[in-house]
């Protein structure tokens, strides 16, 4: 799919948040709200359709806030007639899940169609993206279950150690240069100090999503988000680290590797 890109790639971003969505909504259902689900869902859809959309920055701006005004009216008018115990929580669990997945995992579909001096730079970006988290988070495992001892946040999670955030940490920018050395993005799109200022976010920012959700799922009482991907739960789960990671990456690129020369 990340090959492909477009509508491919679109509609696979789609189908895995709006899956992570309503796992989410389930998720915070353990806490005796009932957010408007379906709504989200729809909301969660429309909105990574902008995504998408290579427009103007000041028309995309104006849409989201008409999108987001929207939004707010509609589902408090649905809780005011639904009858439902726990309207602020149901309100607020609503837009949550709408902002927290949809609006920040979306932004891989805008990292995706990304271009720089007429070269596609997408598609390398969220290759450099999964391959960083996915490595940042096995050597943290194998590190941290090896030879750590001291907690990052044992409240939150308990297994997670120092030993292994440093680790993952440094896996993946180190990932994220080797790409850069072995000539995978398109000449003089990023420079090897900018490969690793996203191998750092990634091994930083990564980690911390991964902890977010680890805080949620502590909260609700719960072991995995769902039950989807069989032996490794749900799909949040898979993709916490990203839904964290993709929009500052893609932020990054933005305004600090577009907004200054290559060096």
């Amino acid at each position: 799919m990340v090959y492909l890109g477009g509508l491919w790639f679109l509609g696979f971003v789609t189908i895995v948040s709006l899956i992570a969505l309503y796992e989410f909504y389930r998720l915070v259902g353990h806490k005796d709200v009932s957010p408007h689900v379906w709504i989200g869902i729809l909301a969660g859809a429309i909105l990574l359709l902008f995504h998408y959309s290579n427009i103007c920055p000041d028309i995309v701006i104006i849409k989201w806030n008409h999108i987001l005004i929207g939004l707010v009216l509609l589902i408090g008018f649905l809780e005011l007639f639904s009858g439902k115990e726990h309207a602020t929580g149901n309100i607020a669990f609503t837009l949550a899940g709408i902002l927290y997945i949809p609006l920040l995992l979306g932004t891989m579909v805008s990292l995706r169609e990304l271009e720089s001096g007429g070269a596609e730079i997408g598609y390398n970006l969220v290759i450099v993206l999964f391959v960083s988290v996915w490595t940042c988070d096995s050597a943290a495992y194998v590190f941290g279950k090896k030879w750590g001892k001291s907690k990052i946040l044992e409240r939150v999670s308990p297994k997670k150690t120092w030993v292994g955030g440093i680790a993952g940490f440094i896996t993946a920018i180190a990932v994220a240069i080797l790409f850069h050395q072995t000539h995978f993005f398109p000449e003089n799109t990023i420079s090897i100090y900018h490969a690793a200022g996203i191998g750092a976010i990634v091994g930083i920012f990564g980690q911390a999503g991964d902890f977010v959700e680890s805080m949620m799922k502590r909260d609700a009482g719960v072991k995995d988000s769902g039950t989807f991907l069989l032996g490794h739960g749900g799909v949040l789960d898979r993709f916490d680290s990203l839904i964290v990671a993709t929009p500052l990456v893609y932020l990054y690129y933005i305004y600090v590797v577009l907004g200054c020369c290559i060096v």
